[in-house]
Order: structure tokens, then sequence, then C-alpha cells
């Protein structure tokens, strides 16, 4: 990794694939190369079907290439990437991977405040404990939320 590299997590969401198109315009804009990194843990009995390591990461490997071809239609000018499929955690995987990097980029999923305290969420861990500036890029098709100022805020009471 080096100093004028962004990495990107890639998944099968939206918001991921929003992230990588987002990584790769703003490497054309830095001058930087950007590596697409998708993070798959190995669950035997998943959809209750036996699945072996080697599907797993075939799988991986298949969703990275396809996301960079999309995202490369995208993108008209060329940028280098590099893509990374690996096991693990996908927080602890990206933010190893960002640690000499310029820019880390994940993408903010759909998932619901209950959602977010149970599992926890990968965006969330990345902003908290990367050593380098995170962009979190939102699914394309969010609906914009209303935010509230608070009119009158708690006083003391004496």
């Amino acid at each position: 990794m080096n100093g004028n590299e962004i990495v990107v997590g890639v998944d099968e969401s939206e918001a991921g694939r929003a992230a990588l198109v987002w990584a790769m315009e703003e490497a054309v804009t830095r001058g930087a190369t950007v590596t697409a990194v998708n993070v798959w843990s190995h669950e035997p009995l998943s959809d209750f079907a036996f699945t072996s390591v080697e599907a797993v990461r075939a799988a991986s490997t298949e969703l990275l290439d396809d996301a960079v071809t999309a995202a490369r239609a995208k993108v008209t000018t060329a940028v280098g990437v590099r893509k990374v499929s690996v096991s693990g955690s996908p927080a602890t995987r990206l933010l190893v991977a960002s640690e000499d990097a310029a820019l880390l980029v994940v993408g903010s999923h759909r998932g619901g405040l209950l959602r977010e305290i149970v599992l926890g969420s990968c965006a969330a861990a990345c902003v908290r404990h990367a050593t380098v500036p995170v962009v979190v890029i939102p699914p394309p098709d969010r609906l914009p939320r209303k935010h509230f100022e608070i009119e009158h805020p708690i006083a003391p009471t004496y």
C-alpha cells in the first residue's frame, strides 16, 4: 500500500458499488490508484446447503470482477484498480488494508438502529478506528431524512 492509494470496501450492496465508483472518480482527481477489497467469511451451512471455502472465495472474486467492470463503465478515465478478496471481519480487514492509504471509502447500508446495535456497523467502526480519512457513501436510493433542531434545549433547573 502507498500514500497515493484509495482503499474501498466493495460488497453486493448498491452502496458498496456506489462507493467503488466514487473511489475511482476520486482516484482520477488525485492521480491515485484504487484497491477494491471484498471481505468474505466462510459459513458452511449458509442457506441450508453446504458451501465450500473455495466456492465462497470464487464468489468474492466474481463479485469484485463484476463490480469493477460495472464501475469502469461509469468512470470513463482510466484508473488503476487492484482487487483484493480476503476472509475475516470486514471492518478489521478494511482498517488494516487502509493503514498506509490516503483514504478509505465505504458504503453505508440501510440497516436500522436495531441492526446496527445488534450486528454493528462496518462503516461506523471504520469511521471510529481508521488512521486515514474515511468517506461513507450512502445507498443511491436512500430517501432524505428530516433533521430536527431542538427548539428549546433543556435548561438546568435551580
